[in-house]
């Protein structure tokens, strides 16, 4: 009974001098709750899917809600000088942002993707420009970007573009057959910037409620003359 008992207070004491070692270095297992972890799955795969990249390599960097310059729906009060959306339960929405890694064609920039945190539906691709402190990461690990902000953009024709467009509308979109007419095509610049967008104006949002910049789904791709290209849907940010 003595040895039992001894035995007993070596591991109690054990467990309690590894716990201490653990809080005075500040160690915290890396461990993902597994909802966590599957949800983060999902929204890597829309994202691969839509860029037709199995192995393209992302980076979390945070929950938000959509741009206001894409998705809003609310209570509007005009004001003087403006107007006032008052959230809505129920119609607040959550996106989770994510990084591409590689920087775009050297500039010191990367795609940007925004995905439905309730249905892990893509709803939005951009260009966003790095930071200093991320320009100077990548600096640390030998990769050197450019700013090309200045430089001229090459010209596509509509039949380049289009192609371009139609690839990946064609992944991101469920019934891009069935609605393919009905996209509207405007070019800028000589070929410098092509677009194609699409709406559902059948649409009707509760009584009461507005949304900005729209009031119903729309579709918008825009492809530059460098065939990036920026992408908003809010088709599944309608849905509720």
């Amino acid at each position: 009974m003595k040895t039992k008992i001894i035995v007993t207070l070596l591991i109690l004491v054990g467990l309690g001098t590894g716990f201490v070692w653990l809080k005075k270095n500040n160690y915290v297992p890396a461990l993902l709750p597994k909802q966590e972890v599957d949800n983060t799955a999902q929204d890597e795969t829309a994202i691969r899917s839509f860029m037709a990249e199995p192995a393209l390599e992302l980076a979390f960097v945070k929950s938000d809600v959509p741009f206001p310059v894409y998705f809003r729906v609310g209570k509007v009060t005009q004001m003087e000088g403006g107007e006032n959306m008052e959230a809505v339960e129920g119609w607040t929405r959550q996106v989770d942002i994510y990084h591409q890694k590689e920087l775009l064609n050297g500039q010191c920039s990367v795609y940007e993707y925004h995905v439905d945190s309730r249905n892990h539906s893509l709803v939005a691709v951009v260009i966003a420009g790095l930071k200093p402190s991320e320009i100077e990461g990548y600096k640390s690990n030998g990769v050197i970007c450019s700013d090309t902000s200045s430089n001229t953009m090459p010209k596509i024709t509509k039949t380049e573009a289009e192609a371009v467009a139609f690839g990946y509308l064609v992944r991101g979109v469920k019934n891009f057959d069935q609605i393919k007419e009905q996209f509207i095509y405007s070019g800028k610049y000589g070929g410098e910037l092509h677009q194609w967008f699409w709406e559902d104006k059948g649409y009707k949002l509760p009584e009461g409620l507005e949304g900005r910049p729209y009031s119903y789904p729309t579709i918008r791709i825009t492809v530059d003359g460098n065939k990036q290209i920026q992408y908003w849907n809010t088709v599944p940010l309608f849905e509720n």
